[in-house]
């Protein structure tokens, strides 16, 4: 039988399951979670109850490892014969139900990882996290760990789950990559199952980023002093006090207090942040400037001008979870280079091999036009009792293209679509555009593509333009 069952009650016996109807196993790198089911007959109540919630549950199918823990235990009876079926879910999942409450300051996202799994899941080892340099400031408030994992894996772009040895896996899925290529020439998928098509629907090639407030460089604006009448300012501070707010009038650094808090005539000027308004208190005239740090809501625009010229116009909106303006923009980047072009979705069921959800994977199909890697998004594989063989179906998507970006042009319908597009405080808008890449992952062809950019910053009614290369 190339299948094998070892299930493990709470504080029980290892039991080998020797006759099963149907077992059946899903891996998912889309939902993480993954789920098993099994049938098992019986003919005596050796089974009825020998399996409750929380057994643990370990299949091989062919070399294909699971391992899950027992959700649902129903039972039927018919006749003499009586039926338990066991369905459950991997350890992934478990993470649905662990509360994590972290703060991290300038912290390698990997370390991250590291430091979550150590302090709330002491149960997984944590052999397969692949280092993650990217340094990030992030927050978890009671937040389930899955939910945690998922903002790290979307900033990080990687993929996680837990595996059936309990051990954590963390990784970039363009270094995982399957021994396996799945062609007519290997005469190695079963005929007929190969079935493949572009996806369109989450297509986007003009894509505008929003998230949520990045504080700006010091900002000085010119001021002058007429007795005690106030004094609009644009933007309104951030954290206004003294030290954050600097007023000088006729060279002269004054004193800034706050309104309702500090007394009247005890400083140069009284700042009330909420109404933007420095109201003079024992200065009465003179020409200077306010210098303060305000915030403002995030709005990148990140365009794809040869998807635009091959698919025409496709605009969408991205909401991301997060301050740090980089990280908004490096998200954003991720999605526009998945969806800039139609995905190609598909299945195949594969003679024999041993596949995990997130490895790239050679297709080689030349009546479909495919002759490239896709990654594995979800396998499923089934068993059937007597004819001791293993059905394998992997569902497949083309790969993910690296989202180095870089910018170029400036589309004088930007400063239009912005005021239409969002309604929030003033702010600066960056523009990226995309007319190529060069990606090269270890193992694969190089894609011949190349990037480059040029960014266009506007704030108020000032355009400024500077060449980055990244």
């Amino acid at each position: 039988m190339s299948t094998e069952i070892l299930i493990t009650p709470p504080g029980g016996q290892q039991h080998r399951v020797k006759v099963f109807d149907t077992c059946q196993t899903n891996l998912s790198a889309t939902d993480k979670a993954g789920s098993f089911g099994l049938e098992l007959p019986a003919f005596d109540n050796s089974l009825i109850d020998a399996f409750p919630v929380g057994s643990d549950v370990q299949i091989s199918q062919d070399g294909n490892a699971f391992r899950g823990w027992v959700i649902s235990p129903p039972k039927t009876v018919n006749g003499r014969l009586k039926n338990v079926s066991l369905q459950g879910s991997t350890y992934t999942s478990r993470t649905q139900k662990i509360i994590v409450t972290e703060s991290y300051t300038n912290t390698a996202v990997s370390d991250i990882v590291h430091d979550l799994f150590t302090k709330y899941v002491p149960w997984a080892t944590r052999v397969n996290i692949q280092s993650c340099p990217k340094v990030i400031t992030i927050r978890f408030g009671d937040s389930y760990l899955w939910d945690a994992m998922e903002r790290l894996c979307q900033i990080a772009a990687y993929d996680w789950y837990i595996d059936e040895e309990l051990d954590v896996n963390f990784f970039n899925g363009l270094t995982r990559i399957n021994p396996t290529v799945l062609s007519r020439a290997n005469r190695n998928f079963k005929k007929g199952t190969a079935n493949f098509m572009p996806d369109a629907s989450k297509l986007v090639n003009k894509l505008w980023v929003k998230g949520g407030k990045a504080t700006s460089e010091p900002y000085e604006q010119a001021i002058t002093v007429s007795g005690t009448t106030p004094i609009p300012i644009l933007y309104t501070p951030r954290a206004p006090d003294g030290e954050s707010v600097i007023v000088r009038i006729n060279g002269l650094t004054k004193t800034v207090g706050i309104q309702n808090i500090d007394k009247t005539g005890t400083k140069d000027f009284l700042l009330n942040a909420r109404e933007k308004l420095l109201v003079p208190d024992l200065c009465t005239s003179g020409i200077g400037s306010i210098t303060y740090r305000y915030e403002y809501p995030i709005k990148i625009l990140l365009e794809d001008q040869e998807s635009q010229a091959k698919y025409g116009l496709f605009e969408d909106v991205l909401k991301v979870e997060t301050d740090d303006k980089i990280l908004a923009k490096e998200q954003g980047m991720q999605h526009l280079a998945r969806y800039s072009n139609p995905v190609i979705t598909g299945s195949i069921q594969p003679m024999k091999g041993i596949y995990r959800p997130g490895e790239l994977i050679k297709i080689e199909i030349p009546d479909l036009k495919i002759n490239e890697y896709m990654q594995i998004r979800e396998i499923a594989c089934e068993s059937l009792s007597g004819l001791g063989t293993v059905n394998r179906t992997l569902q497949l998507s083309s790969r993910e293209r690296d989202a180095v970006s870089i910018l170029k042009d400036m589309n004088n319908r930007l400063a239009k679509l912005e005021k239409s597009t969002f309604n929030d405080d003033d702010g600066p808008v960056e523009k990226y555009v995309y007319f190529g890449d060069s990606i090269k992952t270890p193992g694969l062809v190089d894609d011949g593509l190349s990037w480059s950019l040029h960014q266009y910053h506007i704030c108020g009614q000032t355009m400024c333009s500077a060449g980055v290369m990244m």
